[in-house]
């Protein structure tokens, strides 16, 4: 469990991988530290992957979510996909992007898929 950040095609992008974590406690623990690593980034807008592969859902993380997402597009603009999202998680985006105000966070089945889509607009595609 880690938040880093990656440069794919010059474009540095921000991962917050929840692939390692081994229970709802450390969803809970990382989660916590999102917010605060991304307010103090001096990037105004963001490119966001973050992966859930082997994570575990709960409603307790995406309250936790959902809190931090909008304190953190009060200071800045995002752009995210996530990959790992299967199942559960399936429904718990779509609840979660129903209560975004802008695209919020697309779902693929690749790294890559995602990265592509992250940069997208940012190229002038």
């Amino acid at each position: 469990m880690s938040i880093s950040q990656i440069t794919h095609r010059g474009k540095k992008i921000v991962l917050i991988d929840y692939s390692k974590c081994k229970n709802k406690q450390d969803m809970l623990q990382l989660g916590s530290e999102v917010p605060d690593y991304l307010i103090d980034l001096p990037e105004e807008h963001l490119l966001i992957l973050f992966d859930y592969t082997n994570a575990h859902g709960s409603s307790e993380f995406m309250k936790q979510a959902n809190e931090s997402r909008e304190r953190v597009l009060h200071h800045k603009t995002t752009k995210s996909a996530a990959i790992g999202i299967t199942g559960i998680k399936k429904i718990l985006l779509k609840g979660y992007n129903a209560l975004s105000s802008n695209d919020g966070m697309q779902p693929f089945d690749t790294k890559e898929a995602a990265l592509e889509y992250l940069l997208k607009k940012e190229d002038g595609d």
